[in-house]
Order: structure tokens, then C-alpha cells, then sequence
């Protein structure tokens, strides 16, 4: 008898497996190695979104809305070039 219905994902991935195309689990170190990572632009991130934050503050304090667009436009673009750096980070490690 079978196990049970499998999930479409479940069927996939022992199609992957049997093609030798199958996620391979990560080791502990590379485990570790992803949390590092994550915790560090986790970080970086609170760090940017307060500076930016004061920043974007005091151009609306100021009455500068343009300013303050332009300055939440930088803010998104640097937390989006951290994540696109931790992504390309985690691939090496998946590797």
C-alpha cells in the first residue's frame, strides 16, 4: 500500500531526486553560516532604516517633501541591494 497522497511538491521532488536535481540538505555549518548571514543583514538593515529614518525626519521637519521622497527612494534601494547581496551570499553557501 501507499503512504498516503503525496503534495505535487512531494512528487516533484522525487522526480528531482531520482534525476540527481534534488535540494541536498545543508550541514549544520552551512546552517550556521545562513543564520550568520541572515542576523547580520538583519541588522544592517534596523541600522539603515533608523539613520534613514532621522534623515527622512528632519526633511519633513523642514517641510522638504521632495527631499524626504528622495531619501526614502535611497533608503529602499540600499535595504534592497543588502538583501540581493544576502541572497547571492546564501547561494555560495548552498553550493
Amino acid at each position: 500500500m501507499t503512504d498516503g497522497l503525496k503534495s505535487s511538491f512531494d512528487l516533484a521532488m522525487e522526480r528531482m531526486a531520482k534525476k540527481g536535481e534534488g535540494i541536498a540538505p545543508l550541514s549544520d555549518d552551512q546552517k550556521k553560516a545562513m543564520a550568520e548571514i541572515a542576523c547580520r543583514t538583519k541588522a544592517k538593515i534596523a541600522e539603515i532604516e533608523i539613520l534613514y529614518g532621522k534623515k527622512i525626519a528632519e526633511a519633513l521637519e523642514a517641510g522638504d517633501k521632495d527631499k524626504a521622497s528622495k531619501i526614502e527612494e535611497e533608503k529602499r534601494f540600499e535595504i534592497n541591494r543588502l538583501r540581493e547581496r544576502e541572497d547571492s551570499e546564501r547561494a555560495l553557501i548552498r553550493k
